[in-house]
Protein backbone atom coordinates (compact mmCIF):
# COMPACT_ATOMS: atom_id res chain seq x y z
CA UNK A 1 0.00 0.00 0.00
CA UNK A 2 1.64 3.37 -1.07
CA UNK A 3 2.18 5.98 1.58
CA UNK A 4 1.13 8.66 -0.75
CA UNK A 5 -2.15 7.36 -0.70
CA UNK A 6 -2.78 8.62 2.64
CA UNK A 7 -3.14 11.67 2.50
CA UNK A 8 -3.68 14.99 5.09
CA UNK A 9 -7.70 16.22 4.99
CA UNK A 10 -8.27 19.90 5.48
CA UNK A 11 -11.93 20.50 7.26
CA UNK A 12 -12.88 24.14 7.96
CA UNK A 13 -14.89 23.29 11.42
CA UNK A 14 -15.51 25.28 14.75
CA UNK A 15 -13.87 24.38 17.64
CA UNK A 16 -17.34 22.82 19.00
CA UNK A 17 -17.44 20.68 15.00
CA UNK A 18 -14.14 19.81 15.59
CA UNK A 19 -14.31 17.43 19.12
CA UNK A 20 -17.62 15.68 17.30
CA UNK A 21 -15.49 13.84 14.32
CA UNK A 22 -15.08 10.16 14.45
CA UNK A 23 -11.88 9.57 14.92
CA UNK A 24 -9.61 7.45 13.15
CA UNK A 25 -6.40 5.60 14.39
CA UNK A 26 -4.53 6.49 11.09
CA UNK A 27 -4.68 10.13 11.71
CA UNK A 28 -3.43 12.35 13.60
CA UNK A 29 -6.28 15.53 14.39
CA UNK A 30 -5.46 18.95 15.20
CA UNK A 31 -7.03 21.94 15.15
CA UNK A 32 -5.87 25.72 13.96
CA UNK A 33 -6.78 28.43 11.86
CA UNK A 34 -10.09 27.52 12.46
CA UNK A 35 -9.34 24.27 10.33
CA UNK A 36 -9.32 20.94 11.10
CA UNK A 37 -6.13 18.98 9.85
CA UNK A 38 -6.13 15.27 9.60
CA UNK A 39 -2.54 13.71 9.08
CA UNK A 40 -1.94 10.18 8.06
CA UNK A 41 -0.49 8.08 11.11
CA UNK A 42 -0.75 4.63 9.51
CA UNK A 43 0.49 2.05 11.86
CA UNK A 44 0.58 -1.94 10.81
CA UNK A 45 0.40 -4.72 13.64
CA UNK A 46 1.82 -8.38 12.13
CA UNK A 47 -0.02 -11.01 13.42
CA UNK A 48 0.96 -15.27 12.87
CA UNK A 49 -1.16 -18.12 12.82
CA UNK A 50 -0.13 -21.51 13.00
CA UNK A 51 -1.15 -23.94 10.26
CA UNK A 52 -3.10 -26.71 11.10
CA UNK A 53 -4.80 -29.49 8.67
CA UNK A 54 -8.88 -28.94 8.40
CA UNK A 55 -11.37 -29.72 5.55
CA UNK A 56 -11.27 -26.61 3.22
CA UNK A 57 -14.29 -25.30 2.58
CA UNK A 58 -15.66 -24.70 -1.23
CA UNK A 59 -18.89 -23.44 -1.29
CA UNK A 60 -20.80 -21.42 1.00
CA UNK A 61 -24.40 -20.35 1.27
CA UNK A 62 -24.41 -16.30 1.33
CA UNK A 63 -27.40 -14.58 -0.01
CA UNK A 64 -26.72 -17.07 -2.96
CA UNK A 65 -24.22 -19.77 -3.44
CA UNK A 66 -20.21 -18.78 -3.88
CA UNK A 67 -18.37 -21.35 -4.87
CA UNK A 68 -14.07 -21.20 -3.81
CA UNK A 69 -11.87 -22.20 -6.43
CA UNK A 70 -8.51 -21.27 -7.61
CA UNK A 71 -7.17 -18.43 -8.83
CA UNK A 72 -7.05 -18.24 -12.59
CA UNK A 73 -5.11 -15.43 -14.88
CA UNK A 74 -8.27 -14.58 -16.52
CA UNK A 75 -9.46 -13.25 -13.02
CA UNK A 76 -6.55 -10.82 -12.61
CA UNK A 77 -8.70 -8.19 -14.55
CA UNK A 78 -11.79 -8.80 -12.87
CA UNK A 79 -10.66 -8.38 -9.46
CA UNK A 80 -10.32 -4.78 -9.42
CA UNK A 81 -14.23 -3.83 -8.93
CA UNK A 82 -14.66 -6.29 -5.57
CA UNK A 83 -11.46 -5.09 -4.53
CA UNK A 84 -12.59 -1.15 -4.52
CA UNK A 85 -15.60 -2.14 -3.23
CA UNK A 86 -14.46 -3.91 -0.53
CA UNK A 87 -12.25 -1.44 0.31
CA UNK A 88 -14.33 1.60 -0.03
CA UNK A 89 -14.75 2.62 3.63
CA UNK A 90 -11.31 1.29 4.84
CA UNK A 91 -8.37 4.16 4.93
CA UNK A 92 -6.68 5.05 2.61
CA UNK A 93 -9.36 4.23 0.04
CA UNK A 94 -12.08 5.74 2.08
CA UNK A 95 -11.15 9.33 0.64
CA UNK A 96 -10.42 8.19 -2.93
CA UNK A 97 -13.48 8.88 -5.55
CA UNK A 98 -14.77 5.80 -7.18
CA UNK A 99 -12.16 6.34 -10.24
CA UNK A 100 -9.37 6.46 -8.50
CA UNK A 101 -10.36 3.86 -5.85
CA UNK A 102 -10.01 1.48 -8.75
CA UNK A 103 -7.15 2.55 -10.14
CA UNK A 104 -5.27 2.09 -6.89
CA UNK A 105 -7.13 -1.30 -6.66
CA UNK A 106 -5.23 -2.21 -10.24
CA UNK A 107 -1.76 -1.13 -8.97
CA UNK A 108 -2.04 -3.17 -5.63
CA UNK A 109 -3.23 -6.19 -7.57
CA UNK A 110 -0.48 -5.39 -10.35
CA UNK A 111 2.42 -5.02 -7.91
CA UNK A 112 1.08 -8.29 -6.04
CA UNK A 113 0.94 -10.21 -9.04
CA UNK A 114 4.39 -9.24 -10.78
CA UNK A 115 5.87 -10.28 -7.09
CA UNK A 116 6.73 -6.72 -6.36
CA UNK A 117 5.24 -7.99 -2.09
CA UNK A 118 7.17 -10.76 -2.75
CA UNK A 119 6.86 -14.02 -4.60
CA UNK A 120 3.14 -14.73 -5.07
CA UNK A 121 2.32 -18.42 -4.25
CA UNK A 122 0.13 -19.20 -6.62
CA UNK A 123 -1.55 -22.81 -5.14
CA UNK A 124 -2.54 -20.65 -2.23
CA UNK A 125 -4.38 -17.99 -4.00
CA UNK A 126 -8.22 -18.59 -4.36
CA UNK A 127 -11.25 -16.55 -5.63
CA UNK A 128 -14.79 -16.62 -4.60
CA UNK A 129 -16.85 -16.26 -7.50
CA UNK A 130 -20.80 -16.77 -7.93
CA UNK A 131 -21.98 -20.03 -8.38
CA UNK A 132 -23.73 -20.01 -11.10
CA UNK A 133 -21.27 -17.43 -13.32
CA UNK A 134 -17.74 -18.82 -12.23
CA UNK A 135 -16.39 -15.82 -14.01
CA UNK A 136 -18.21 -13.22 -11.85
CA UNK A 137 -15.56 -12.78 -8.54
CA UNK A 138 -17.22 -11.39 -5.49
CA UNK A 139 -13.72 -11.76 -3.21
CA UNK A 140 -9.98 -13.03 -3.25
CA UNK A 141 -7.28 -14.22 -1.28
CA UNK A 142 -3.57 -13.26 -2.37
CA UNK A 143 -0.97 -14.84 -0.59
CA UNK A 144 2.72 -13.89 -0.93
CA UNK A 145 6.78 -15.33 0.11
CA UNK A 146 7.87 -12.70 2.85
CA UNK A 147 11.73 -13.73 3.87
CA UNK A 148 11.85 -15.71 6.75
CA UNK A 149 12.85 -12.62 9.50
CA UNK A 150 12.05 -11.58 12.89
CA UNK A 151 8.04 -10.77 12.87
CA UNK A 152 8.63 -8.01 15.19
CA UNK A 153 11.23 -6.04 13.10
CA UNK A 154 10.29 -3.04 11.12
CA UNK A 155 10.29 -4.01 7.80
CA UNK A 156 9.89 -8.22 8.03
CA UNK A 157 8.27 -8.68 5.47
CA UNK A 158 10.88 -7.22 2.99
CA UNK A 159 12.93 -8.77 1.01
CA UNK A 160 16.82 -7.55 1.19
CA UNK A 161 17.54 -8.96 -2.26
CA UNK A 162 15.70 -10.70 -5.21
CA UNK A 163 14.91 -13.94 -3.90
CA UNK A 164 15.93 -16.57 -6.09
CA UNK A 165 13.36 -18.20 -9.02
CA UNK A 166 12.50 -21.73 -6.92
CA UNK A 167 12.51 -20.11 -3.50
CA UNK A 168 8.96 -21.45 -3.31
CA UNK A 169 9.98 -24.89 -4.46
CA UNK A 170 12.77 -24.61 -2.02
CA UNK A 171 10.54 -24.06 1.05
CA UNK A 172 12.39 -20.81 1.81
CA UNK A 173 10.82 -17.39 3.36
CA UNK A 174 7.23 -17.22 5.42
CA UNK A 175 3.73 -17.26 3.68
CA UNK A 176 2.02 -13.80 4.22
CA UNK A 177 -1.44 -13.02 3.79
CA UNK A 178 -1.40 -10.01 1.39
CA UNK A 179 -4.91 -9.44 0.05
CA UNK A 180 -7.93 -10.99 1.36
CA UNK A 181 -11.51 -8.96 0.66
CA UNK A 182 -15.05 -9.87 -0.15
CA UNK A 183 -17.64 -7.39 -1.91
CA UNK A 184 -19.55 -5.90 1.00
CA UNK A 185 -22.76 -6.88 -0.17
CA UNK A 186 -21.78 -10.97 0.43
CA UNK A 187 -19.29 -9.75 3.74
CA UNK A 188 -20.07 -11.66 6.83
CA UNK A 189 -21.44 -15.01 5.38
CA UNK A 190 -17.65 -16.50 6.13
CA UNK A 191 -16.76 -16.44 3.02
CA UNK A 192 -13.26 -14.74 3.91
CA UNK A 193 -13.01 -17.30 6.27
CA UNK A 194 -13.67 -19.74 3.74
CA UNK A 195 -10.51 -18.87 1.70
CA UNK A 196 -8.57 -18.80 4.31
CA UNK A 197 -9.39 -22.87 4.65
CA UNK A 198 -8.56 -23.30 1.15
CA UNK A 199 -5.70 -21.30 1.62
CA UNK A 200 -3.96 -23.12 4.47
CA UNK A 201 -4.59 -26.65 3.08
CA UNK A 202 -2.23 -25.76 0.12
CA UNK A 203 0.19 -23.73 2.48
CA UNK A 204 0.24 -27.57 4.75
CA UNK A 205 1.09 -29.71 0.89
CA UNK A 206 3.85 -27.31 -0.19
CA UNK A 207 5.20 -27.77 3.56
CA UNK A 208 4.85 -24.47 5.77
CA UNK A 209 3.98 -24.22 9.08
CA UNK A 210 2.44 -20.75 9.54
CA UNK A 211 1.28 -18.14 7.90
CA UNK A 212 1.83 -14.35 8.59
CA UNK A 213 0.01 -11.22 8.16
CA UNK A 214 -0.75 -7.36 8.57
CA UNK A 215 -3.56 -5.27 9.23
CA UNK A 216 -3.85 -1.37 9.77
CA UNK A 217 -4.15 -0.16 13.20
CA UNK A 218 -8.01 1.11 12.73
CA UNK A 219 -9.37 -1.27 10.34
CA UNK A 220 -11.51 -3.01 12.94
CA UNK A 221 -13.29 -5.98 10.74
CA UNK A 222 -10.15 -7.29 9.82
CA UNK A 223 -8.86 -6.56 13.11
CA UNK A 224 -11.73 -8.92 14.17
CA UNK A 225 -11.08 -10.91 11.50
CA UNK A 226 -7.71 -12.15 12.23
CA UNK A 227 -8.71 -12.73 16.06
CA UNK A 228 -11.73 -14.43 15.35
CA UNK A 229 -9.50 -16.68 12.70
CA UNK A 230 -6.66 -17.83 15.15
CA UNK A 231 -4.36 -15.02 14.33
CA UNK A 232 -1.96 -14.42 17.10
CA UNK A 233 -1.04 -10.67 17.62
CA UNK A 234 2.60 -9.60 17.52
CA UNK A 235 4.69 -6.77 19.59
CA UNK A 236 4.51 -3.33 17.38
CA UNK A 237 8.11 -2.79 16.83
CA UNK A 238 7.74 0.50 17.89
CA UNK A 239 5.93 0.33 21.30
CA UNK A 240 7.19 2.00 24.21
CA UNK A 241 7.72 -1.33 26.18
CA UNK A 242 9.88 -2.38 23.58
CA UNK A 243 11.80 0.47 23.51
CA UNK A 244 12.30 0.64 27.56
CA UNK A 245 13.45 -2.90 26.93
CA UNK A 246 15.89 -2.73 24.46
CA UNK A 247 17.38 0.72 25.80
CA UNK A 248 17.77 -1.29 29.24
CA UNK A 249 19.24 -4.63 27.85
CA UNK A 250 21.85 -1.69 25.86
CA UNK A 251 22.79 0.03 28.82
CA UNK A 252 23.37 -3.51 30.61
CA UNK A 253 25.86 -4.83 28.18
CA UNK A 254 29.40 -4.54 29.29
CA UNK A 255 31.69 -2.17 27.38
CA UNK A 256 33.74 -3.37 24.53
Amino acid sequence: MRDEWFKTIELPLSWEEFHRLPRNAAYKYEYFDQRAWLTPRPKCYDARLSLSPSEPVREVDAQWQVVIRPLQDEDWSRLSSSFSAAFDRVTPFSSMGGDERIAAARVCLDETRSGKEGPLIRNACFVAVDATDTSKTVGAILVTLAPDHDLNDWHSCRWNEPPPPDVIERRFGRPHLTWLFVTPLLSGYGIGTALLSNAVSELLKLGYGELASTFLCGNESSTHWHWRNGFELLEYPGSKRRIRREHSESRSLPPE
